[in-house]
């Protein structure tokens, strides 16, 4: 199931919302999410969400009124006392509760992902980051639309768009100058994604196997495009940084549009056309721009699975 991150994400997510939210609480009052806790080890979720109705009711001025209250309740429940039943209904509540906010429709996509509704979590991300994204409160306009989002590219798969270019392969590149062969390259590109499978390192080694280069990938959801790092001890920068943007890709085919900032501050621009003539093997041309804004080819890369 294409979850593994949904443990450690949530967790994390938890822990930076709560720990928000304690700033923002009156600490001379008592938790109401604690005394949820106590009533349903005690006698049960139903109970406990009665005693939450009760207090609020009778009793108002003696806790903290927030979101973040039972959201960690419900987050406590899922991950620790693995009673998936008792966090729905508590995150489903906090949602009744809070209407207008969105991180409780954020968590409980949290919820349905751990259950496996994925499509249905879909739903509740979408909702999260329209509300984050219009609300006026910078925590949610910030935190929560930048988890939403990310959470949501996962699921719909956009950072595995290039996921095809994992494993060992054999390249053969050919270099060019206005049209004409400069001489050529053999060597190996060693790629892997992380656990998550949204960072791809490309690993460049010559024919004598020791490493040239290598290039990272990593893809912002908010902007809808990889960040990429190009890294070559060579270079006395080192690092080269650039963003690239999937502008097409239709069947075998990708076009990618590669910006960046050369040493003298100029803004400049390559295209990148990916064609998969099998699952083994790649042909990945590289074009720069001219000072005449027409495009050149610079290299063409002939990639070949080793099986």
């Amino acid at each position: 199931m294409y979850l593994n991150f949904k443990l450690n994400w949530m967790i994390s997510c938890m822990l930076i919302f709560f720990t928000t939210a304690l700033f923002s609480q009156d600490q001379t009052k008592n938790s109401i999410g604690d005394a949820v806790y106590e009533e349903y080890q005690q006698n049960g979720i139903d109970d406990a969400l009665d005693k939450y109705k009760d207090l609020k009711k009778n009793n108002s001025n003696e806790y903290n009124w927030t979101e973040w209250e039972l959201n960690r309740i419900g987050y406590q429940l899922m991950l620790d006392d693995k009673d998936m039943d008792a966090a729905e209904k508590v995150l489903k509540y906090n949602m009744e509760e809070y209407p207008k906010a969105a991180n409780p429709r954020d968590s409980y996509a949290d919820y349905l992902i751990a259950q496996g509704n994925e499509e249905e979590a879909k739903k509740y991300l979408k909702e999260s980051i329209q509300m984050a994204k219009n609300s006026a409160v910078e925590n949610e306009k910030t935190q929560i639309y930048r988890g939403s989002t990310a959470k949501l590219a996962r699921l719909e798969k956009e950072d595995q768009q290039l996921n095809f270019l994992s494993g060992n392969w054999n390249v053969h590149i050919v270099n060019y100058d206005k049209g004409k062969e400069m001489g050529s390259f053999d060597g190996k590109v060693l790629s892997t994604f992380n656990d998550n499978n949204n960072i791809l390192t490309s690993e460049f080694v010559n024919s004598l196997g020791e490493t040239v280069n290598q290039r990272i990938l990593v893809y912002d959801a908010l902007d809808k495009k990889y960040d990429m790092a190009y890294i070559d001890p060579a270079e006395p920068l080192g690092i080269n940084l650039s963003t690239v943007t999937i502008k097409n890709a239709a069947g075998n085919s990708f076009e990618m549009m590669e910006e960046y900032t050369n040493r003298e501050g100029l803004k400049k621009s390559a295209k990148h056309e990916i064609v998969k003539e099998s699952d083994g093997k790649l042909i990945w041309t590289i074009s720069e721009q001219g000072d005449d804004k027409s495009w050149e080819k610079g290299s063409v890369w002939t990639y070949n699975k080793e099986m």
